[in-house]
């Protein structure tokens, strides 16, 4: 397969698959509609953004990366993901639902602990961007590219939510526990 198919097969199957991001935004978007699912996409996207940049500086340097280091994000990464986990469960379906939540912030920092996100990047850099042309501006381009395809799917993600608002707020408790499981469904790769 040829470098540009392979690389937009990887980027969009990743992004459009279920993952922290995804189903953080798919929980927003059911409890807020998706105008009050912005505040999180934005945030995802701000940290997603700055987590491509760092994913394309480190690339070239992997060798030197820390394996410690990378241990530690891990286990740091399941850990803020088994809280997201136990939020959603924890939550009560109240009239001020929508007001609760995820916001820019808890957008932001997840990508600093999302596993999956790193893993993209790095592959992307590395396999698909990098050995095509190395200069500033393909990383740039690259972190764009990555981050508005990873967009897409947040924003894919939360529609979804927010079309289906009325059933999943009819079932609440039966879909948080759902949605809670699919995130600690993201650590099962995480842990091997």
């Amino acid at each position: 397969m040829p470098l540009l198919p392979a690389f937009l097969a990887f980027t969009f199957i990743t992004a459009f698959t279920p993952g922290p991001n995804n189903i953080l935004a798919l929980s927003t978007g059911v409890r807020k509609g998706f105008r009050g699912a912005l505040p999180v996409i934005l945030g995802i996207c701000a940290g997603f953004l700055c987590v491509m940049l760092l994913c394309g500086l480190l690339v070239f340097s992997l060798s030197a990366l820390s394996p410690a280091f990378m241990t530690a994000m891990k286990y740091a990464g399941c850990l803020y993901i088994v809280w997201l986990a136990w939020h959603m469960v924890a939550s009560k379906d109240s009239k001020n639902a929508e007001n609760s939540g995820a916001d820019f912030m808890t957008g932001c920092i997840l990508q600093f602990v999302n596993v999956k996100i790193m893993i993209y990047g790095m592959t992307a850099f590395s396999g698909f961007i990098f050995p095509w042309h190395r200069s500033p501006a393909t990383l740039l381009a690259g972190m764009a590219v990555l981050t508005l395809i990873g967009a897409a799917g947040v924003v894919t993600w939360a529609l979804a939510g927010a079309v289906l608002q009325r059933f999943f707020r009819n079932h609440a408790a039966l879909m948080n526990a759902v949605m809670a499981l699919l995130l600690l469904a993201c650590l099962i790769p995480m842990l091997r």
